[in-house]
């Protein structure tokens, strides 16, 4: 039986300072443990005291993961602004991506911090990723 892949991309407010890189790499370590274990892949950004991310996975396993997130304290304000099935990912050798803010327009970051759409968000993160992908050491796939 094929598992069903889902995508979701979700917005929230961080209740750690910006300028807080102990907490944000900690952050960071577990994710990429955690969906390596589960079989996610993915982005988060954090940029001007938001979380934003786009995770990538078994239906079931993303759930999970989202119920965690919610009850998570260093979240607040969680909001699902699309989920859907998909076929492919867009993340594949990322168990979780993590984007450097600097070359974001202003129009991309309010797209990404406020009032952007689930495809917008993915688009301006994989267009940063890719811009930045010579920096980024990519692990094996995981799928």
């Amino acid at each position: 039986m094929t598992k069903s892949l889902r995508r979701i991309v979700y917005r929230s407010t961080a209740t750690i300072a910006d300028d807080d890189v102990a907490a944000l790499d900690a952050i960071f370590t577990s994710s990429v443990r955690n969906n390596r274990r589960d079989k996610i892949t993915g982005c988060l950004a954090h940029p001007d005291g938001k979380f934003v991310q786009v995770l990538e996975g078994d239906a079931q396993k993303l759930d999970e993961l989202m119920t965690r997130i919610r009850a998570d304290k260093r979240h607040k304000d969680v909001i699902v602004l699309n989920e859907w099935p998909i076929k492919q990912r867009l993340f594949p050798s990322w168990a979780m991506a993590r984007p450097d803010r600097t070359p974001l327009s202003q129009q991309a970051f309010n797209i990404v911090t406020q009032d952007g759409t689930a495809a917008q968000v993915v688009s301006i993160l994989l267009n940063i990723l890719h811009d930045a992908e010579k920096h980024y050491h990519r692990p094996a796939d995981l799928v």
